[in-house]
C-alpha cells in the first residue's frame, strides 16, 4: 500500500518486514494552516528550532 493524502501531498508506504509484519514510511512534516484553514506552509522535521519558531511567528503575525 502506498499513496498520498488528499490535497496535502502526504506520502506513505507500507514496508513489509520479516515474519509478516510491516513498518510505515511516511511524510514527517507539520502542516501550518492559517486562521481560515488554508495551507500556510510546513515545518520539516529536519529544520532547526529557530527556523520553526520563525515560521510560527510569521503565521501568528499574519492573523
Amino acid at each position: 500500500m502506498s499513496g498520498s493524502g488528499p490535497g496535502f501531498r502526504v506520502y506513505y508506504h507500507r514496508v513489509p518486514t520479516e515474519g509478516g509484519g510491516y513498518t510505515m514510511d511516511h511524510s514527517a512534516s507539520v502542516f501550518l494552516l492559517d486562521a481560515a484553514g488554508r495551507f500556510a506552509g510546513t515545518i520539516d522535521n529536519q529544520e532547526s528550532q529557530a527556523v520553526a519558531l520563525e515560521k510560527l511567528r510569521g503565521l501568528l503575525a499574519s492573523r
